[in-house]
């Protein structure tokens, strides 16, 4: 019975943003046994793996769950991306409009889209699109390329590069001028690449086929970088709604170790004495923390790199999270933004901004002690044997110096051993 069950969920999500009326209306539950309750109901009720249901039940704050689940099962519109090369956006919409297809901008935060609401011929076959007036593009992939922000006459390199939506809007950023390398690693994936920059009109850009790790040796020093990294797709569920039941928390820690390397290797080919960039942008198309700013974490303690912000492009967001339940990150990770479905109404996305400050890699990673937590323990009452309570506590006496027999380093040692010789001199001068 899917609306009694719709039912229990609000029933649920209400008393957890309000624990003191589950009181009030005799609820004799614990939170957690509501919160494992609820989580099995969603789970149910929007066919996902109980074990995703939690986590995204712990990254939002139930009510703000529900409209992320809701908003996922609601198909996203359709949006096209003007090529500013070919056209203008206006003339674009005209020009449909007369194709009897009904359409909108974006929003006021980019200059080319366009949302399609209903056409009565294919987007993806008009004359318009097959002379490259236009890329059928999702709003959300926009916003990496706005932050990259790249300059006429640089060297720049796309190194996740297929379909080619983003690699073609760098190249008309770019007003055809300076190298844009595009890479991808499958090479059936590179025809369509190919193609597009040729429907587009691009005359700049050079396709690799190559492994984004290998990269580095091949390709000269690089003014700026997008990686848009392979992720688990957990931003983009209403495309795909097989990663309800397919993704877990093993799959974005497994993910990420690949995007951690992959970011690695993007920040090394760039050049830190570049005069008008060394900026990396990584983006993805999932909004797990392990895939997001972890990586990006990770980024700052082994590479000579800051997060910076990219308001001034794309002014809406949500900010990175620099702390998240047990996880802390450095504070600069709020400059980061997410984009999810049920408040941008768009796929769910994560884009961070890198600035390299120095070429060099720093030899000795900084250690992450926030973990480091393996010595301490609980002492709960589960320790409190009869053994333990009959153990004699031996107090020093007065005049004595504590910790003398504990395991100390050489400095410790010495300062305990100065501060006995001044107790005898001490001793020796009241004696005189």
């Amino acid at each position: 019975d899917l609306p009694a069950l719709k039912q229990k969920i609000q029933d649920d999500i209400m008393l957890l943003g309000n624990w003191r009326k589950a009181r009030e209306l005799g609820d004799k539950r614990q939170r957690d046994e509501v919160f494992a309750t609820l989580v099995s109901n969603c789970s149910l009720y929007f066919g996902y793996a109980e074990e995703l249901a939690e986590y995204f039940l712990q990254m939002f704050s139930p009510d703000q769950a529900l409209k992320f689940f809701e908003a996922n099962e609601q198909q996203r519109p359709l949006t096209i991306r003007t090529n500013s090369l070919k056209a203008r956006r206006t003339s674009l919409m005209q020009a449909l409009s007369a194709r009897k297809v009904q359409l909108d901008v974006v929003g006021d935060w980019t200059k080319v889209g366009l949302k399609i609401f209903e056409s009565e011929v294919p987007i993806g076959a008009t004359p318009e699109y097959l002379g490259g007036q236009y890329m059928v593009q999702s709003a959300s992939s926009f916003i990496p390329v706005m932050a990259l922000a790249p300059q006429q006459n640089e060297t720049v390199l796309d190194m996740a590069a297929a379909p080619g939506g983003k690699t073609t809007y760098i190249g008309q950023l770019m007003r055809n001028t300076g190298t844009l390398f595009a890479n991808d690693l499958k090479a059936e994936r590179c025809k369509s690449l190919v193609s597009n920059c040729h429907r587009m009109g691009l005359t700049n850009v050079i396709v690799t086929n190559m492994d984004g790790l290998k990269l580095k040796g091949v390709l000269p020093k690089l003014d700026r970088v997008l990686l848009d990294a392979p992720c688990t797709g957990s931003g983009i569920i209403a495309r795909d709604p097989s990663v309800k039941v397919k993704r877990g928390q093993k799959d974005f820690q497994e993910q990420s170790k690949l995007q951690k390397e992959m970011l690695m290797s993007a920040i090394d080919m760039v050049d830190a004495g570049s005069k008008t960039g060394g900026y990396i942008v990584y983006s993805t198309c999932s909004i797990s923390l392990e895939e997001n700013e972890a990586v990006v974490d990770a980024a700052l303690k082994q590479r000579n790199v800051e997060v910076v912000s990219f308001t001034s492009s794309v002014n809406f967001g949500v900010e990175g999270l620099a702390k998240f339940r047990d996880r802390r990150f450095h504070p600069s990770i709020s400059h980061c933004r997410r984009y999810y479905p049920h408040m941008h109404n768009m796929d769910g996305f994560f884009v961070a901004k890198l600035k390299k400050t120095s070429n060099e890699i720093p030899q000795r990673v900084k250690q992450d002690r926030s973990k480091m937590s393996d010595h301490i323990k609980n002492w709960g009452e589960e320790h409190w044997s009869k053994e333990m309570m009959d153990t004699i506590m031996d107090f020093p006496e007065p005049g004595q110096v504590p910790g003398l027999n504990k395991a100390m380093n050489k400095k410790e040692r010495k300062k305990i051993k100065r501060q006995l010789v001044l107790q005898e001199r001490a001793k020796a001068a009241e004696a005189a």
